[in-house]
């Protein structure tokens, strides 16, 4: 005779439930990420206009990014929370789950043209706030080629 196999451990309801729970919270957790705060692509010798330039030519690969990120966590969300739920979770995070795949398709298209994401300080955003139109050009223009608030100030 040959012995009955045991049942899998994804097989009894109790298991079910707790990797639904385990992987619904580890996708929530994911469409909360924070999205990156202000910031200035930033490379040695750059200005405002070539970073802008730089930026426009990463649109696409930033787009393509943010629906990849979507389309994904749709997938993902079917597989881990069913049908039903899944999809539910990662609708009510789409916006959120997009812009984080847009930052990060722009961050990286960025990257292999030599630039890389400058955070601004509480400082630098009150100065570019403050500052007219010639004043703000200034300041990026200087920021973004590297240099520091205290520099051009001091």
């Amino acid at each position: 005779m040959t012995p009955t196999p045991k049942p899998s451990i994804f097989r009894t309801n109790s298991a079910r439930l707790g990797i639904f729970f385990a992987l619904a919270g580890s996708m929530m957790l994911a469409g909360c990420a924070q999205t990156p705060g202000p910031s200035v692509p930033s490379q040695p010798g750059k200005n405002l206009a070539a970073a802008k330039l730089a930026l426009a030519n990463c649109h696409g690969a930033a787009h393509k990014r943010g629906n990849g990120a979507v389309a994904g966590s749709y997938v993902a969300g079917v597989l881990l929370g069913g049908l039903v739920v899944g999809p539910i979770l990662v609708a009510s995070n789409q916006e959120r789950i997009r812009n984080n795949g847009e930052a990060t398709g722009a961050d990286l298209c960025l990257q292999q043209q030599g630039y890389t994401r400058r955070d601004l300080t509480p400082e630098e955003l009150q100065a570019l706030n403050r500052a007219d139109a010639s004043q703000r050009r200034v300041i990026l223009d200087h920021l973004i080629g590297g240099g520091s608030l205290s520099e051009l100030l001091g």
